[in-house]
């Protein structure tokens, strides 16, 4: 924090406690560049005090004394949200003497000043050493402050009645801001998961320790019903009509189980029910090297049920010869309607195959349905890989989908009579003749079937063949190349094409932000593209404009008080390009060619919008695309997860479609954007606008995509944006929401609050058959939200 240019208070100052005021002040260094304390006014203790901090003389920071302290409320009275805190610029410091807290506006000196420059030594921080909350259901998530002895973790554990039921260790990273003035910094993160015996509709007081001591605001009160509020009103009520109250409340406080836990939930959620499959409907080609016969047995029906045969690898595991597949398909099993494809050790669960034709007989347009899998490792331990709805970007990069799969005949023969000799080109077969690719494919939500674990490494070169193969038959121009083995095989596939017109607009919500560097941080991308540069702001210093002027940037200035989408939407409709790229002003390129990345991926004709990885400084992930939650709240995917993580289901090692986008950076088509209306600033002005043009992107027959090949770093933390989110979600929910019920992609399987990915939900979600289709927004009067 740099003083300002503004003129030195020479002036003695009224003391703290003289006349009508006795406040109780602390003003400590705690950290070499921190200055932090409280303030209260013992005679109004819900009053929070604005303070100012001066150094050497000159003002230099405002603060709302707000901030929770632990001293605050050990000295009372009232709640201890009195703290405030300022950071000092360490470029600055050196040059620094003395620095001075007063009261704002009434220049009152709080608190003899303190010497910069003095040996003395640094006194505690009230900055709470760690925080716990109940995230829903049995779920508590939380932090403390990282251990004093390296690579330790700090032993985090649940009480309930005198007695231990939970155990974890704070081994996660996370961010965390002590009050809207305070920078973000890393704590150690924990999750606990309470036994479900728990779960009986009781309230349950639960106290929380860490390393053997209370953690501070770690006694909680929850309450979690055995399956889901809904089901217990429905089964308690006289009638129903208490039921969508409590489908509501499971919404809002959902519950889940570790994935570790999968079989006995299985067992409470077994698959639903489906009518039998008539014999003869259905024909069964096994391929690979292996035990085929094995992978037919699971079937649990005689041989004469289901026409079958094995089809032996021809070059690599899961091809095979077409010829012999088209034959058996003419021949044996010329009566049947479809055709289960399974590879050699993948084991079919019963019911499976039922819920896979009704899928189909129910949606004639559909080409094939999928479900989803358990991995089995080799201790016979079975982990549960849970898909998205269908996404052209991820199937075409990375197997899964196609290690179980039932397609129609018809359509099984059309691709085999163009040579197809690959499972995972065969699944991606329909697009190649040229149907939409959001219609065809059904995603049955449910475990269907067994998979042996991959070998990511021996498989990608078969991969890469099918997807050169899939490419070109589409008459795209690409480069391909393998990724890092994880779990499962995975390319990165980048188009080639002719480069659109492209203008990058830096987005300045706050003209504070150093542009001059944001903009030289540009400059290689610019170059390589040959884009123009705007830089959208509300003011603009005039030195400052004239410095950018001379870098080549052009202005766009909106004026102050304009919402962020108002602000974007007015840039976009001033510049002249083919695509708009809106860039917050924080974020620097990690690599030279994010901005190709995100054209070769506009390069599909149908993708409307793409977006990088958004990291912090040190790699951690920020967000990787969004969710819609079941309350209409805009949720970052992946945040907090490490880098070179690949996430769940090796989600980050491949591009994806997701619902909806964050504001930090997107591409889109001008031409697109300006028909849709841009960002919605009547009913989104500042939190969830750029998810709701990802929506209505998709209603209109687009995909939206996430590619972990582009990543952008925060330079500095992102600003609490104005305005009122709880008003924004409720409209989310008013527009969208079949999407908030069930984002298409996000496993209904899976937890419905964050991390998303790391348990199973209790009660599940809606198991119906599902396109990554996006229905047309519902119309929302204004004012009624």
């Amino acid at each position: 924090m740099v003083a300002s240019r503004r003129r030195r208070r020479d002036d003695p100052p009224a003391r703290a406690g003289s006349g009508d005021m006795a406040l109780r002040v602390r003003f400590v260094r705690s950290a070499e560049l921190l200055l932090e304390g409280y303030v209260i006014d013992p005679a109004d203790p819900e009053r929070r005090l604005a303070v100012e901090l001066l150094l050497d003389g000159f003002p230099a920071g405002l603060a709302r004394s707000s901030a929770f302290d632990a001293f605050a409320l050990a000295a009372g009275p009232g709640d201890g949200c009195h703290g405030f805190r300022f950071q000092l610029d360490a470029a600055a410091l050196p040059q620094l003497r003395r620095a001075e807290l007063r009261l704002a506006n009434l220049d009152i000196a709080l608190a003899p000043p303190i010497d910069l420059l003095g040996e003395s030594s640094l006194a505690p921080s009230g900055v709470p050493g760690g925080h716990v909350e109940w995230t829903g259901g049995l779920s508590l998530s939380g932090w403390v402050e990282p251990g004093s002895e390296p690579g330790r973790a700090r032993v985090v554990e649940a009480w309930v009645d005198g007695a231990p039921v939970a155990r974890a260790l704070a081994n996660r990273w996370r961010m965390e801001r002590f009050g809207v003035e305070s920078a973000e910094r890393p704590v150690a993160g924990f999750r606990l998961t309470l036994p479900r015996t728990l779960a009986d509709a009781r309230p349950r007081d639960v106290e929380v320790t860490v390393d053997g001591r209370p953690l501070p605001g770690g006694a909680l009160t929850l309450v979690a019903f055995p399956d889901g509020l809904a089901a217990v009103l429905a089964a308690r009520a006289e009638s129903e009509a208490d039921a969508p109250r409590g489908a509501y409340f499971d919404a809002l406080l959902p519950d889940h189980v570790p994935l570790g836990s999968f079989e006995s939930w299985e067992r409470r959620f077994p698959l639903p029910e489906a009518a039998d499959v008539q014999p003869g409907r259905i024909a069964v080609l096994v391929v690979g090297a292996g035990d085929g016969e094995a992978s037919l047995a699971s079937l649990g029906a005689p041989s004469r049920a289901f026409p079958a045969a094995i089809l032996p690898a021809v070059s690599g595991p899961a091809t095979f010869d077409p010829a012999a597949a088209r034959l058996f398909l003419e021949e044996e099993a010329a009566e049947c309607d479809a055709v289960l494809w399974l590879r050699v050790g993948v084991a079919l669960r019963p019911r499976a195959l039922a819920r896979f034709l009704a899928a189909l007989d129910a949606d004639g347009g559909a080409s094939l349905a999928y479900g989803d899998l358990l991995l089995r490792s080799d201790d016979g331990a079975l982990h549960p890989l849970a898909f998205a709805a269908f996404g052209y970007e991820r199937a075409l990069e990375q197997s899964g989908p196609d290690m179980a799969f039932l397609m129609r005949r018809d359509e099984s023969l059309e691709a085999l009579g163009r040579d197809v000799r690959h499972l995972h080109r065969l699944i991606l077969a329909p697009l190649e003749a040229g149907l939409h690719r959001l219609g065809r494919y059904l995603h049955v939500p449910g475990f269907a079937a067994v998979a042996p674990l991959p070998a990511p490494e021996a498989e990608v070169d078969g991969l890469a063949a099918s997807a050169s193969a899939h490419l070109a038959a589409r008459g795209v121009e690409a480069d391909l190349r393998p990724r890092p083995a994880a779990t499962l095989p995975a390319l990165r596939v980048r188009r080639r094409g002719a480069q659109p017109t492209l203008a990058l607009i830096l987005d300045a919500d706050d003209p504070t932000l150093p542009l001059r560097a944001a903009a030289e941080a540009l400059r290689p991308s610019r170059a390589a593209n040959s884009v123009s540069l705007f830089v959208s702001a509300p003011v603009l210093d005039p030195a400052l404009r004239e410095a950018l002027k001379l870098d080549g940037v052009e202005l766009i200035q909106s004026g102050p008080g304009r919402s962020r989408a108002a602000r974007l939407n007015a840039a976009a409709d001033a510049v002249r390009a083919d695509c708009v790229c809106f860039v917050d002003a924080r974020l620097r390129p990690a690599g030279a060619d994010w901005l190709e990345e995100l054209l070769a991926r506009l390069a599909e004709t149908d993708v409307g919008a793409v977006a990088p990885t958004i990291a912090t400084a040190r790699g951690a992930i920020v967000e990787a695309g969004r969710l819609l939650s079941p309350l209409g709240v805009s949720l970052p995917l992946f945040a907090g997860l490490e880098p070179g993580d690949p996430g769940y289901g090796d989600a980050m090692r491949a591009a994806r479609e997701v619902s909806g986008l964050g504001w930090s950076c997107l591409l889109t088509r001008r031409t697109e954007f300006l028909a849709l209306g841009g960002f919605d600033a009547l009913l989104f002005p500042h939190h969830f606008g750029s998810h709701d043009y990802a929506l209505k992107l998709q209603a209109f027959g687009r995909r939206v995509v996430v590619t972990p090949d582009a990543v952008l770093r925060l330079d500095a933390p992102s600003s609490v944006p104005p305005g009122d989110a709880a008003r924004e979600a409720r409209a989310m929910l008013a527009r969208w929401p079949g999407v908030a019920a069930s984002d298409p992609f996000h496993n209904p399987l899976l937890m419905r609050a964050a991390p998303f990915h790391a348990g199973l939900a209790w009660p599940p979600g809606d198991r119906a058959p599902r396109r990554s289709q996006v229905p047309p927004a519902r119309a929302v009067p204004p004012g009624w939200w």
